[in-house]
C-alpha cells in the first residue's frame, strides 16, 4: 500500500479493528470467515483491504489477491483463479493452476478441484483470499464464491471482498451476517468527515490547508481518493510556482486537463485503455496503436505515466484509480466509444485472445449489419455454452440483434439463437425468438430447423400439445429434408411420451428411429433413443429402457450415464451400477464428472436402495444445495422428496411435511414432472398423520391411471405393498386389488428381476391375506439387495403367522424384521414391530438400542458421521475422505457440517481436539498421553479409521 493508502485510512479505525478480528480469530481457532467491505468508488475500500491483507500475511497466512474487471467480466473464473497465483508464495503451483484452469468449461469439477487445493493448503497454514470489486465478477466466479466458503468453513480460510453496491449480486447475498453458516463481518465505509480530510491535507501539504483548499475538500463529499487527487494537484502546482487556487475542484476537469497536455497519440492510448477496461501490457499498447513503432509507444507510455494517469505494476500499466478510467470512459462520445470498442475487439482476436474476451467489445461497438461483431459474438456464445449457458444466451441474443433478414447468415444466427436459448433452459425466450423468426417467413428448411429447437424448449416448458401441433404444421409442408424430418419426428415422439398412450407413443418413436437411421442423422438418432428410453421407463419395461440408454451412451457419450445407472438399479444390477459410479468418480476429468448433479442423484438412489439411509440423507442434502446453486430443480425436488421420506422413517411427520410444503407451489419444475412425486408424498403424509381416507383419495387418481405409461412411478419398487396396506386399513378393496394387479404387471414386464417378482407376491399375499404367498415372497426377496423389501415382507409375514396362531415362527420373522429396520434406520416400522411383539408377550434386550438418537453430542453422530469424524480428525481433506469411503466430496462436506453442528464446534482443529479428548476419556488416559501414542496425521490413522 502506497502513501495515498496510508492517508485514506484516516477515520477507518473501527472497521479495520473488526476486520483484523476475523483474521486473528481464524488464526487462533481455525474457523473461517468472510469480510465484506462496501462503499462508493474512491471511498477507501482497496486501502482497507490492502491493510488487512498485509496483516494476514504478517500473521502467517498464505495470501491470494485479485481484482475483477468491469469490461473483461466474461472471462470465466479469472478473479478467483488469479488469486490462486498471486503473491510471492502462491496458493497454487504453476502446474496445479494449469490443471485447474483447463476446467473452466466444467464449473462443478473446477470448484471441486479448487476446494481440494485450498483444503490442502489450509491444513498446513491459514489462508487469506482477497478479491476487489466483486460487483463485476463473472458467473463462474460468483458460483464458486457462493459454494467454497461453506465447504471450507471448518478450515482457517478467510475470504475478503470489496464491492461498491450491497444491493445486488454476491454482495447482497453476503449482507445477512451469515452466509450458509459462515460468519460475515460487514464493513460499510462512509464518507470521511471534514476533520479527517483536513488532517489528511496537513499530512500531505505539511501545513494547515488554506481556505481555498478547504473549500475544495468540502466539495469532494468525503471521498478520500478525490481529496488526495486534489491535494496532489495542489502540491504539483506549488512545486511549479503556480497559484494553488488555480487547481480545479472538479475531478473530471482535472482528468481532462491531464489529457489536454498529452500528445494526441498518447491521449488516444489513454482513451483506448479506458475502453479496453483492464491493465495493459506493452504488447497491448502496440496492438492498439499498430501504426506506431515500439520506441514511440514506449515514449507515449512514459509520458502518460509521468502525467499521473498511469502507474506501472511490474510488466503491466494501469490507471492510477478506477475513477480515472471511468471518468475518461464517460467523457467519450457515443461514436468514439463504439469505434474504440470495435478496435479493441479486432485487436484481441488478432492477438489470439478468445472470442469471449473480445465479446464485450463486439457487443458495445457493434452496429446493425456489422458482420465482424456478429461473428465474434456467435463464436463467443459457442465458447461459453458448456460452462456458462446464460452468458452464451446473452451473447447470441446480442448477435441476433445486429443482424436482419436481408443479411447473409441471418437465419443461421437466428436458429443458433433458439438452439442456445433452449440449451440454457431459457425456454420461454427461446419460443419467443422462434416465433419472431417464423413471422419473418423463413424458407421451409430454415423454418423446420427453427421448429426442431423450439420443440426442445416446449418440451422443457411442458407445452406438449402446442409442440406437437407446430411440428405437424411443418411436416405438412413440402421440401423438408430427410434429416430434418427425422429430427421433427423424433421430437414429436418425445413430446407424446407424456401426453398420449404408451402404444401410440411407441409407434411414433419407432417410426422416428427408423427415419433417423435411414437419414443417418446423429441428432435425430439421439432424440429417438431418448424418446424410446423414456417410454420404456414410463411403462416399466426397464430392460428395454437400458438398451436405449446404452445406445445413447454410444451416440452422446456419458451425458445419459446417470439415467442408465438408475435403470440398472431397477433391474437389480447393483454391482454393475456401483462400478459405473466408482469409475465416474475416479475419472475426475471425464464428462460424467462434469454432470455431477445427475451423478450425485444416481449415487443417492444407489445408497437408498441398498439401505444406507445415512449416506442417502447426506447425498440428498448435498443435492438440494447443489440443485439450488445451479437452478437444477428437478434433482432438487427428487432429493427433497427423499429427505421427507427419511423424516417419515424417523417418525417426524411435521418435519417431513415442512420439507415438502415449499415445493408444492414454489418450483420451476413443470407440473408433468413434479406432480406425480408430490402427490405420492402427500398421500403418504396423510396416511402417516392417520387420515387413511384422505390418503386413498389423493392417491387413487394416480393408481388408476398407472397403466397408461405416461410416468415412471408405478414401476418403482416398494409403492404397491405400501398401497395395499393403506387400502386394507381403509377398507378399500378396489384400491387394494388394483395395487396387486399393478405389482403383477411390474413383474411381468421385468421377467427375471427378483425384486419385481417378490414384490408382486408380497402385494398379492397382503391383499388376499394369503400367508403361503407371503412366505414365498419372503423366500424370493431374501436374495435381493434392497433391505427395505426384505424387512417389509418379514414384517407382514410375521404378523400373518401370529394371527394364525403360529407364535414361534411369527416371532422369528418379526425379530428379523426388527433387526433389518434397526440396521437400516426405519424407526417408525421398528417401533411398530416392537408393539406387536409386546402384544405377544415378547421383550428383547436389544430394543434399548432402538431409543431415539439425541440431537447433540457424540451419541448424536451416525455411523457414517463417526467414520468421517475419524478421518477428518486425522487430518485428511474432504477429497481424501471421499476417496477412502467411496463417496462424493459434496456428501463428505454435508457430513462435516452436520458433525460440527452436533458437536457444537466450528473448525477441524476443534474437531481433532474433541476427538482426542473423547478417546482419552474412553481409554482412561489424558489427551496429552494419547496424543503421544499415535500420529495426528498419516497413513496409520487413515487406515485404522477406514477399517473402523
Amino acid at each position: 500500500m502506497g502513501f495515498v493508502g496510508v492517508h485514506v485510512l484516516r477515520g477507518r479505525a473501527a472497521p479495520m479493528s473488526s476486520a483484523l478480528h476475523v483474521v486473528h480469530r481464524a488464526k487462533r481457532s481455525g474457523q473461517g470467515g468472510i469480510i465484506l467491505i462496501t462503499g462508493e468508488a474512491g471511498i477507501g475500500k482497496t486501502a482497507v483491504l490492502d491493510t488487512v491483507r498485509a496483516e494476514a500475511a504478517s500473521a502467517g497466512f498464505v495470501v491470494g489477491m485479485s481484482k475483477a474487471d468491469e469490461v473483461d467480466h466474461v472471462s470465466p473464473g479469472m478473479p478467483l483463479l488469479l488469486a490462486l497465483r498471486s503473491g510471492r508464495t502462491p496458493l497454487a503451483s504453476s502446474k496445479a493452476f494449469d490443471d485447474v484452469n483447463t476446467l473452466v468449461d466444467q464449473p462443478l469439477l473446477l470448484i471441486d478441484r479448487v476446494c481440494a487445493l485450498l483444503e490442502e493448503v489450509a491444513s498446513c497454514s491459514p489462508v487469506f483470499i482477497a478479491i476487489d470489486d466483486i460487483q463485476w465478477i463473472d458467473r463462474l466466479s460468483r458460483l464458486a464464491l457462493r459454494v467454497l466458503p461453506a465447504r471450507l468453513s471448518g478450515l482457517p480460510v478467510v475470504w475478503a471482498f470489496t464491492a461498491r453496491d450491497r444491493s445486488s449480486g454476491l454482495a447482497e447475498e453476503l449482507s445477512g451476517g451469515h452466509f450458509d453458516g459462515v460468519p460475515v463481518e460487514k464493513l460499510v465505509l462512509g464518507p470521511l468527515g471534514l476533520t479527517d480530510l483536513l488532517e489528511v491535507a496537513r499530512d500531505w501539504l505539511g501545513h494547515i490547508p488554506a481556505d481555498g483548499t478547504r473549500r475544495m475538500l468540502e466539495g469532494v463529499a468525503g471521498t478520500p481518493f478525490l481529496a488526495v487527487q486534489i491535494l496532489e494537484g495542489i502540491a504539483r502546482a506549488r512545486a511549479r510556482g503556480e497559484n494553488e487556487d488555480q487547481v480545479p475542484a472538479e475531478f473530471v476537469a482535472g482528468v481532462r486537463r491531464h489529457l489536454t497536455v498529452l500528445p494526441a497519440t498518447a491521449a488516444e492510448l489513454v482513451r483506448l485503455a479506458a475502453v479496453l477496461g483492464r491493465p495493459l501490457t506493452f504488447e497491448d499498447a502496440l496492438g492498439l496503436l499498430p501504426d506506431q513503432p515500439p520506441a514511440t509507444v514506449s515514449d507515449l507510455i512514459d509520458s502518460v505515466t509521468s502525467s499521473g494517469l498511469f502507474v506501472s505494476h511490474g510488466s503491466l500499466i494501469a490507471f492510477r484509480h478506477d475513477l480515472v478510467r471511468e471518468t475518461v470512459y464517460a467523457d467519450l462520445s457515443d461514436a468514439t466509444r463504439r469505434r474504440m470498442h470495435q478496435r479493441c475487439a479486432r485487436y484481441l482476436i488478432h492477438a489470439g485472445h478468445s472470442a469471449l474476451s473480445a465479446a464485450p467489445h463486439a457487443a458495445a461497438g457493434g452496429r446493425s449489419a456489422d458482420d465482424t461483431s456478429v461473428a465474434i459474438l456467435r463464436a463467443a456464445a459457442d465458447e461459453a455454452l458448456a460452462s456458462m449457458p446464460d452468458t452464451a444466451a446473452d451473447l447470441i441474443v446480442s448477435a441476433l440483434a445486429l443482424t436482419g433478414p436481408d443479411q447473409p447468415g441471418y437465419w443461421d444466427v437466428g436458429i443458433r439463437c433458439v438452439d442456445i436459448l433452449s440449451r440454457a433452459q431459457r425456454s420461454a425466450q427461446a419460443v419467443h425468438v422462434a416465433d419472431s423468426l417464423l413471422r419473418k417467413a423463413p424458407p421451409t428448411e430454415e423454418a423446420a430447423r427453427i421448429e426442431v429447437f423450439a420443440a426442445r424448449a416446449l418440451w422443457l416448458t411442458g407445452r406438449l400439445t402446442e409442440s406437437v401441433g407446430r411440428i405437424d404444421t411443418v411436416l405438412s409442408a413440402e421440401q423438408v429434408s430427410a434429416p430434418l424430418q427425422a429430427r421433427l419426428r423424433a421430437s414429436r415422439a418425445l413430446a407424446i411420451t407424456r401426453s398420449e398412450t404408451a402404444e401410440r407413443a411407441r409407434a411414433e418413436a419407432e417410426a422416428a428411429l427408423a427415419l433417423a437411421q435411414e437419414a443417418g442423422d446423429r441428432a435425430a438418432l439421439e432424440v429417438s433413443h431418448l424418446a424410446l428410453a423414456e417410454l420404456a421407463k414410463n411403462s416399466g419395461h426397464h430392460a428395454q429402457s437400458l438398451a436405449h440408454f446404452r445406445e445413447l451412451r454410444a451416440i452422446a457419450g456419458a451425458e445419459y450415464l446417470p439415467a442408465e445407472i438408475l435403470v440398472l438399479q431397477l433391474l437389480d444390477r447393483y454391482t454393475e451400477a456401483r462400478s459405473l459410479l466408482d469409475a465416474a468418480r475416479q475419472e475426475s476429468g471425464s464428462q460424467a464428472e462434469a454432470v455431477l448433479p445427475s451423478m450425485l442423484h444416481a449415487q443417492m438412489w444407489q445408497d437408498f436402495c441398498e439401505g444406507r439411509l445415512e449416506e442417502t440423507g447426506a447425498d440428498a442434502t448435498a443435492l438440494v444445495t447443489l440443485g439450488s446453486e445451479l437452478g437444477n430443480h428437478v434433482y432438487e425436488l427428487d432429493a427433497v422428496s427423499l429427505l421427507s421420506t427419511l423424516e417419515l422413517y424417523r417418525g417426524d411427520v411435521v418435519r417431513a411435511r415442512a420439507l415438502l410444503t415449499p415445493y408444492l407451489t414454489h418450483t420451476d419444475v413443470d407440473d408433468d414432472v413434479r406432480s406425480p412425486g408430490l402427490i405420492l408424498m402427500q398421500g403418504w403424509l396423510a396416511a402417516a398423520e392417520g387420515d387413511v381416507a384422505q390418503a386413498l383419495a389423493v392417491l387413487g387418481p394416480l393408481l388408476y391411471a398407472a397403466r397408461d405409461g405416461r410416468t415412471w412411478w408405478p414401476w418403482w419398487p416398494g409403492w404397491m405393498p405400501m398401497f395395499a396396506r393403506m387400502a386394507l386399513a381403509g377398507g378399500d378393496a378396489r384400491f387394494a386389488e388394483e395395487a396387486a394387479a399393478i405389482a403383477g404387471e411390474g413383474a411381468a414386464r421385468n421377467p427375471g428381476v427378483t425384486t419385481f417378482e417378490g414384490l408382486a407376491l408380497h402385494t398379492r399375499g397382503l391383499v388376499h391375506q394369503d400367508r403361503q404367498m407371503l412366505q414365498k415372497a419372503a423366500d424370493i426377496l431374501k436374495a435381493v439387495p434392497r433391505p427395505t423389501a426384505r424387512a417389509a415382507v418379514a414384517d407382514d409375514l410375521g404378523r400373518a403367522l401370529l394371527a394364525e396362531g403360529h407364535r414361534e415362527e411369527g416371532i422369528a420373522h418379526l425379530d428379523r424384521a426388527w433387526q433389518l429396520y434397526h440396521d437400516i434406520g426405519i424407526r417408525t416400522s421398528m417401533l411398530s414391530v416392537q408393539e406387536v411383539l409386546r402384544g405377544a408377550g415378547v421383550r428383547r434386550a436389544q430394543w434399548a438400542t432402538g431409543a431415539a438418537r439425541p440431537a447433540s453430542g457424540w451419541q448424536a453422530l451416525t455411523r457414517a458421521e463417526l467414520a468421517v469424524t475419524r478421518l477428518i480428525g486425522s487430518g485428511l481433506t474432504n477429497r481424501a475422505v471421499a476417496d477412502d469411503l467411496g463417496l462424493s466430496p459434496n456428501t463428505i462436506g454435508t457430513h462435516v457440517r452436520s458433525i460440527f453442528v452436533k458437536l457444537g464446534i466450528h473448525s477441524r482443529v476443534q474437531l481433532a481436539n474433541a476427538l482426542h479428548r473423547r478417546d482419552a476419556e474412553l481409554s482412561g488416559q489424558s489427551p496429552r498421553e494419547l496424543r503421544t501414542e499415535r500420529p495426528h496425521l498419516g497413513q496409520t490413522e487413515r487406515s485404522r479409521s477406514s477399517s473402523t
